[in-house]
């Protein structure tokens, strides 16, 4: 869970239970029970958010590291068949197979 989303959730949570545990003063104040509910509401919304947000995350960093795995792979396959074509023909050549490289 995000810091930001963390700080939000134990500042909404610490007022709610005080307004709940002062509710004569609370009502004093103009504060409905509507709005504790409906903060209460929130608060497990964004918990439930954050949590998706988390799986997310993970299964993106699972899957961005397939992808590197698999953009190492193909440098190394493209290493060897340039290697073996630069080998085995002059520069001139190069040009022919793909290969931009001068050198």
């Amino acid at each position: 869970m995000y810091q930001i989303f963390k700080d939000q959730l134990e500042k909404s949570k610490l007022i709610i239970s005080g307004v709940k545990r002062n509710q004569r003063l609370g009502r004093e104040a103009g504060i409905e029970e509507g709005v504790l509910a409906k903060m209460e509401e929130d608060c497990k919304r964004l918990e439930a958010l954050s949590a998706e947000m988390d799986k997310i995350q993970d299964e993106f960093r699972k899957k961005s590291d397939e992808a590197h795995a698999a953009l190492e792979t193909l440098k190394g396959r493209t290493k060897i068949v340039k290697k073996a074509i630069k080998t085995k023909y002059d520069p001139t050549w190069w040009t022919k197979f793909g290969i931009p490289d001068k050198r």
